[in-house]
């Protein structure tokens, strides 16, 4: 009976034990789920005495609060950035100071070529403020001193974008600065806006693969400000037509502008900063696909400059020698120009040369803005003179150096080519000479009737029993000649054929092969190679024609059968 009261005893107790711990869960989980409750109905409890309660009145900012807070904005985003102007005359100064006391510590970057001397140096007065400085001068040339990351001069830009200035600027208020900002964040075009799309904002770690350019007042609205660029790098070719103002395919601006662009667009682009700014620039966005849109507004100009003709003279000199650096880099040799105005004829080989050289620089007078006028085409080409050497240097395997660049060859070249095949082809027929059209030339001219782009000599055979005709020939034999315009004549010293070059150092020019006719069999007269081989002389009797650049050119009769048999492809 005891064991039996002590089972009894431990059951009860294990009992209440369990019923306590279930009325612990009980409790715990009513208590829980209350404050849940709570939690959820209080917001809208909140919100509903809320709406009992009187409306209180909206505090606005004060207007020194709201400027400041645009300020700072606007210094967050934005890092202004003069990259051209002179040393020898600027406005750097004043453009800067208009602009600092506008928008205080506003990031400010002076891109200097090489280091100026006298040295340029920007100092302000800060007495009594708390304006720092945020003014920096980087240098572009290279510096041994310095570390790889500070030879990048994208390094000084912090911002999201910059804002390119041309020298002499006035910086008047904010606002226009904040409209350029608005429209580069919103990811919109001008003719969505017609659609009447909503507009939307442009993520801060999306490249904005669009730039804004800003005229200045002061531009003159007689001549246009847009070009159209148009890049053949297969034909060394640059093409520059005048468009409208509005057009959507302004490549190029011409007058005096500011340029807003993302700084992860200028990092995409190989040298961004480089001159002539900014014509160097949007040829590479061109490449690369970059957008430009014209905004309706304007900036204000600061002081003229160049108002003297030696520092005007200087100034275009020096743009001069970058536009000619900037097409080697690029490896343009032919450059053309469609605009609007009209033509002036110069018969003088002075001032045609002078006009060549001059155009290479890109002027804000271009073209006229009334495209009334007839469209006046200028073609000029670079390299390739009778003072410098060919642009098509040795050629190995009867292939050029450029071939394997994926070029043609230079447009120069081939009109000197075609500048030297017409002198000879006067001689030739001056003084009666039987000659023909042989060769590579001759297969082109039956397939086109023009010289072939990959072309860079034409040969030319003709009857040895001729040659005493020519003086120019008969000089040649025993030592070089130069005719009274300029062309060099000479006997080739890896076989007895002729050549007639451009000049002495410039030696692209014609081949002259001389062949001699014994009985029926047409030879080669001393020079060896893969085109000297021997046919037929019923190929030449009697002789065909063959239109060649413009011309009728003497050629052999069943022509196609002739090149088969030599195996011109």
């Amino acid at each position: 009976m005891k064991i039996l009261r002590v089972r009894h005893a431990k059951l009860i107790v294990l009992l209440v034990v369990i019923a306590n711990l279930i009325l612990f869960y009980y409790s715990w989980k009513s208590t829980l789920w209350k404050n849940l409750a709570a939690s959820l109905t209080l917001p809208s409890m909140e919100s509903y005495d809320l709406l009992k309660k009187p409306s209180q009145p909206h505090v606005e900012k004060s207007p020194k609060e709201r400027a400041r807070n645009a300020f700072k904005h606007i210094r967050k985003s934005i890092t202004i950035v003069f990259r051209t102007f002179y040393t020898f005359e600027n406005d750097i100064k004043d453009s800067i100071d208009s602009i600092l006391d506008v928008i205080p510590n506003m990031p400010i970057v002076i891109y200097l070529e090489g280091i100026p001397y006298p040295p340029l140096v920007y100092q302000r007065n800060t007495t009594g403020s708390r304006e720092e400085v945020s003014v920096r001068f980087v240098n572009l040339g290279f510096d041994i001193a310095k570390p790889i990351y500070e030879l990048n001069p994208l390094s000084a830009i912090r911002t999201k974008y910059a804002l390119f200035m041309p020298d002499s600027v006035r910086l008047t208020s904010k606002n226009l600065l904040q409209k350029i900002l608005r429209e580069i964040n919103s990811n919109t075009w001008d003719k969505d806006a017609r659609l009447n799309k909503p507009k939307s904002l442009i993520a801060p770690e999306e490249v904005v693969r669009r730039v804004i350019i800003v005229p200045f007042a002061g531009n003159l609205k007689s001549f246009v400000g847009c070009t159209q660029v148009t890049l053949d790098l297969p034909n060394w070719t640059i093409q520059y037509v005048a468009v409208n103002s509005t057009s959507d395919k302004c490549d190029l601006f011409l007058q005096k502008h500011a340029l807003l662009v993302d700084v992860g667009v200028l990092k995409e682009l190989p040298e961004p900063l480089a001159a002539p700014f900014p014509e160097m620039f949007y040829i590479q966005s061109k490449l690369s696909n970059i957008t430009k849109f014209v905004y309706p507004q304007s900036f204000q100009d600061g002081r003229r400059l160049f108002a003297a003709y030696h520092t005007k003279q200087r100034r275009t000199d020096i743009k001069r020698r970058q536009f000619r650096e900037m097409y080697k880099k690029l490896q343009i040799k032919r450059i053309v120009r469609r605009s609007h105005k009209v033509s002036i004829k110069t018969d003088s080989k002075d001032s045609a040369s002078y006009s060549a050289q001059h155009n290479l620089v890109l002027d804000t007078q271009f073209s006229s803005s009334n495209f009334s006028l007839p469209q006046v085409t200028d073609i000029d080409l670079i390299g390739c003179e009778r003072t410098t050497k060919s642009c098509v240097g040795t050629v190995y395997n009867q292939r050029p150096f450029y071939v394997y660049l994926g070029k043609h060859t230079p447009p120069c070249c081939l009109d000197k080519l075609k500048s030297t095949f017409n002198h000879v082809l006067e001689e030739f027929e001056n003084v009666g000479i039987r000659y023909w059209l042989d060769n590579q030339a001759l297969r082109t001219a039956i397939d086109t009737n023009h010289l072939s782009p990959d072309a860079y000599d034409i040969d030319i055979s003709f009857n040895v029993n001729d040659l005493e005709r020519s003086n120019s020939l008969k000089k040649s034999q025993n030592k070089p000649y130069v005719d009274n315009e300029g062309f060099y004549w000479i006997k080739a010293t890896d076989g007895h054929y002729f050549k007639v070059q451009f000049s002495k150092i410039n030696q692209i020019g014609v081949n002259l092969l001389p062949f001699e006719i014994t009985g029926n069999v047409v030879k080669p007269n001393g020079f060896f190679g893969w085109k000297a081989k021997q046919f037929s002389a019923d190929f030449l009797h009697p002789m065909s024609t063959v239109l060649f650049l413009g011309k009728n050119i003497m050629c052999p009769n069943n022509v196609r059968d002739y090149l088969d048999y030599k195996n011109i492809q």
